[in-house]
């Protein structure tokens, strides 16, 4: 059972061309093989009869030499047998009919199947004895011929004839078998045959199934060409390239109406999601004016150029431009998304020193920091390395890794910023915290957009979830690569790598 759940399984990994191939070839196998053995058991089985209606005829005609007994009076013969010398001279018509062939075996044996006479020590033949329950068999069912093995191991064909006498009662003459005359010959003639009968099939199957093989692989791929197509394609689509679209078979059957179905789909998902850009583009566009005046007026009172304001004046003020400054950032990440994925973003690479980058990040971050009680922590090589990056796209990226760590550890802790080598084009710059980690549940999604996590603590600590998305995507840009590390309630470390100046 064991067993067989592991193949279903092993099974289930292969693709649904090579399960069809399999299936599709086991099933010739399965019906080659079951035709095979029923024509070799057939031609067996007529060989074995014809050979066997020649012994019954020769055994016949033997007794037809006898046919006085039939006028023979019951008691001159014991109970259940025959005499001797009947029973030789039987032998030796039997002989006479056969000639001096050695491969038949003549006997005379009882109803019980012991041997009465025999010629094997006159013609060197090996002695054939039957079983008691062999001769009931015949004498019940009366088969054409039996199967048993001779003195020395091999296969015999043996027939049996009834001997029998007449017994007189009143009018009637019922017959009466006091013995059986017993010819026997190998079958090694008939199973040489049948084996060069199935050697003949063992290769014609075999031949048979390459060319099967050969024939039901291309059909299969053939026929599931259009879904392999379909799932290239769809990865592809996954991926943002919603402009493809798969190519439609001439076939009118269940797959060319799927492809076509696959088609209308993606045509309905790319309108949709062009115009969803336009909107987002256009939503976004809209606002970053408005919520600049707004926040360029609180800039104005904040530094009392409409007059004095009191403290709590003041306190609020600050709070509208925290919520403002943060509305304007929103806009300006949704603004670069829309910009990306339409073809227009762009990085200006320049010679940056990467200890002047960092330095200017986390003097940026430290009042955050200071307030959320964490430590910043530096280990940056000597020299520093110098990049080949956008310095604005690169700030933003540490920006957005430095503000998560901060936000996710709790007070005491720390936030560590790393720098080293990590091959001739690039360096590897890891952000690491000792804070609360990544839910395991979350860790495949954190770089989708607006991913937003059920767990508890990170959905109190709130985010619109484009930071990390927008940190892979300026990257990337740089040819470079982002992963993380994480631990529950131990930390989670980001690398990412920048380029050199080469």
């Amino acid at each position: 059972m064991r067993r067989l759940r592991w193949f279903y399984g092993w099974m289930e990994r292969l693709p649904i061309r090579w399960r069809l191939a399999l299936v599709s070839f086991g099933l010739i196998v399965g019906l080659f093989a079951a035709l095979g053995i029923l024509i070799s058991t057939t031609v067996e089985g007529e060989l074995l009869s014809g050979q066997a209606k020649v012994l019954g005829n020769q055994a016949s005609l033997s007794l037809a030499l006898f046919d006085k007994l039939g006028n023979i009076e019951r008691p001159p013969f014991p109970a259940n047998g025959i005499p001797q010398e009947l029973a030789a001279n039987l032998v030796a018509a039997a002989r006479k009919i056969l000639g001096t062939s050695k491969d038949v075996g003549v006997s005379i044996i009882s109803l019980d199947g012991s041997v009465i006479a025999s010629d094997s020590k006159e013609t060197g033949s090996p002695v054939v004895t039957l079983q008691h329950a062999s001769v009931q068999q015949w004498m019940t069912r009366h088969p054409l011929y039996l199967l048993t093995n001779d003195s020395r191991g091999q296969r015999e064909l043996v027939v049996l004839w009834p001997i029998q006498v007449g017994i007189k009662q009143a009018t009637t003459k019922q017959p009466y078998t006091i013995a059986f005359l017993q010819l026997s010959t190998s079958t090694t003639g008939v199973d040489q045959s049948v084996q060069s009968i199935r050697l003949i099939l063992i290769l014609g199957i075999a031949g048979a199934l390459v060319v099967a093989a050969a024939l039901t692989l291309p059909l299969i791929r053939g026929a599931l060409y259009p879904l392999v197509e379909m799932e290239r394609v769809s990865t592809r689509i996954a991926d943002g390239a919603l402009s493809l679209r798969l190519k439609v078979p001439k076939t009118r059957d269940e797959v060319g109406r799927l492809a076509s179905s696959f088609n209308s789909m993606v045509t309905r998902l790319e309108a949709t999601f062009a115009r969803q850009k336009q909107f987002v583009a256009d939503v976004s566009h809209e606002l970053r004016t408005p919520l600049n005046s707004v926040h360029g007026f609180i800039d104005l009172l904040l530094q009392g150029q409409m007059g004095e304001l009191s403290e709590e004046q003041h306190k609020y003020l600050g709070y509208a431009q925290e919520g403002v400054q943060q509305l304007v950032s929103i806009v300006e990440d949704i603004l670069l998304m829309t910009r990306s994925d339409s073809g227009q973003f762009e990085i200006k690479q320049q010679e940056v020193d990467c200890d002047m980058l960092l330095n200017q990040v986390v003097n940026g971050l430290q009042p955050q920091a200071l307030k959320a009680g964490v430590a910043f922590n530096q280990e940056i090589p000597a020299p520093a390395p110098i990049l080949y990056v956008d310095p604005q796209r690169m700030k933003q990226v540490l920006n957005n890794l430095l503000t998560n760590a901060i936000k996710f550890t709790p007070p005491g802790g720390t936030v560590t910023i790393r720098v080293r080598p990590y091959n001739e084009r690039f360096a590897m710059i890891s952000v690491s915290d000792t804070g609360y980690g990544i839910p395991v549940e979350d860790r495949p999604h954190i770089f989708e957009r607006f991913y937003q996590s059920n767990h508890a603590l990170q959905s109190k600590m709130g985010g619109y979830g484009l930071g990390l998305p927008i940190a892979k995507l300026i990257v990337e840009q740089h040819g470079g690569e982002i992963s993380f590390d994480s631990l529950i309630d131990k930390g989670t470390t980001f690398y990412f790598t920048a380029p050199l100046l080469i």
